[in-house]
């Protein structure tokens, strides 16, 4: 795994961003590990989840939201 500063990945954004697409990439600050980047496919692969799912919760948000409208308005306005 290669680890960075924060200052070095920010100076070499491009060649960290093709790193961490064959294996994650530790961003250090002040000497402690503070984010790690990696590939979109790793991500889901590591959390078990695809686009079709996050599309899927984001619809059923979207319509939830949508039937208790009136009743979030009106709440609003007390």
């Amino acid at each position: 795994m290669t680890r960075v500063t924060a200052t070095e990945f920010k100076n070499n954004i491009g060649t960290f961003s093709d790193a961490a697409m064959s294996k994650p990439v530790i961003i250090t600050s002040h000497q402690r590990d503070r984010l790690v980047l990696m590939s979109a496919e790793e991500y889901r692969r590591i959390t078990q989840t695809n686009i079709e799912e996050t599309i899927d919760m984001e619809e059923l948000i979207n319509s939830r939201v949508e039937y208790h409208r009136d009743t979030i308005l009106e709440l609003t306005n007390r």
